[in-house]
């Protein structure tokens, strides 16, 4: 863009000097308001920051935080961290070192609390298991009231969004030959499930339905087993899929459900979490919409005998892409930026924002018996 130098006086006729003094000032007063207009805004990608005011900061997306786990996963690495943060449009870098800027722990091996090297420094409460499987218990110790300053979990209301997965519209919605994907659905349903005995009584449900329909459990708890990462075809051979929590807890939906959203079948959820604020309508069966487990069966029968029917589902799943934990190592780079953009705003905030017990967010309440089985 070329600008106007200033001590040198422009020799015109009045006849043409004002019109064309009007249409520089008119040029000048545009481009500056388009220049400030345009400046950089926070972005608040989770839903628990969008009422939020970011303090201005000189921080920019492209300055650097340092991460560090206080005791990592077992599913996480430290060349996965450093691969997922490469990928975000927000700088962070992890270390192993002991001065990192922000310090996370995984509530599901948690300790005791270590001392924390500067009133700076930021800890993130990071699970994403139920109250109900989390397996210790530590975090519910007075010790460690006041000591988490931020939330990173499968909640909605976390202040890191981690939910199991994601849906993106796609722009043009899959087409595939009907004939194609029914002709080798040959079984009814099917389940994968490795904890037998749950806080949510799936076994229960799972033992009344099948008074109605054949259903094929896979995993642990029976006799069929599929080899590592190959689902044993479920998605090609069953009509249903049946994506039954562990547990009821506010926001619970694991890879569980979001797998089964990415394959050619109809999933059946039952669960505590909001499924409307996860997924599109109508892509899944809420086993709560129905008044009893017999009044369910006799709906997938419904289903298992009218391809229109059944059919409208799957259309409905093929206008998304899904992308799911343990499936998709997007659904990874997704929850790992999302968490790189929300710490450049904690720094921006620059406050002292902590949680209280945090039992009080995580556990409290947040938890009920089911009331399904009948």
């Amino acid at each position: 863009m070329e600008t106007l130098k200033t001590g040198k006086l422009l020799r015109v006729p009045v006849a043409v000097g004002l019109p064309i003094l009007f249409l520089v000032g008119t040029i000048f007063i545009i481009t500056n308001y388009t220049t400030i207009s345009n400046k950089a805004t926070p972005v608040l990608g989770s839903p628990s920051l969008r009422n939020k005011t970011l303090r201005v900061s000189s921080m920019t997306a492209r300055e650097v935080i340092t991460v560090r786990w206080h005791n990592k996963p077992s599913y996480i690495s430290t060349a996965t961290m450093v691969a997922w943060f490469s990928s975000c449009n927000y700088s962070c870098q992890y270390t192993e070192g002991n001065n990192s800027q922000i310090l996370l722990f995984d509530v599901y091996t948690l300790g005791k609390p270590p001392k924390r090297i500067s009133p700076e420094q930021i800890w993130v409460f990071y699970n994403v298991e139920s109250p109900h499987i989390t397996a210790s218990h530590t975090w519910r110790d007075p010790s460690w009231y006041g000591l988490f300053n931020r939330t990173m979990s499968y909640r909605l209301d976390s202040d890191v969004d981690a939910r199991y997965g994601y849906f993106v519209k796609r722009r043009n919605p899959l087409r595939k030959n009907r004939t194609e994907v029914m002709q080798y659905k040959t079984k009814m349903a099917a389940i994968i499930r490795s904890n037998c005995k749950t806080p949510g009584r799936r076994e229960d449900y799972l033992k009344l339905l099948r008074k109605y329909i054949p259903v094929d459990s896979f995993g642990r708890c029976e006799k069929l087993s599929c080899p590592k990462g190959t689902y044993c075809n479920i998605d090609k051979k069953y009509k249903f899929y049946l994506a039954f929590e562990n547990s009821f807890c506010k926001d619970y939906a694991t890879e569980k459900y979001f797998r089964a959203e990415g394959w050619d079948l109809v999933t059946v959820a039952r669960g505590g979490a909001n499924y409307s604020l996860l997924a599109p309508e109508k892509s899944y069966i809420l086993t709560s919409d129905f008044k009893s487990v017999k009044e369910l069966a006799e709906y997938l029968i419904y289903l298992d005998k009218n391809d229109t029917a059944y059919m409208e589902y799957l259309e409905k799943k093929w206008k998304y892409e899904v992308s799911s934990m343990f499936v998709h190592e997007s659904a990874y780079v997704k929850r790992w930026c999302n968490f790189c953009e929300q710490a450049h705003s904690w720094l921006k905030e620059n406050n002292n924002h902590s949680y209280g017990h945090i039992k009080e967010w995580y556990e409290t309440d947040k938890c009920h018996k089911p009331t399904d089985l009948h």
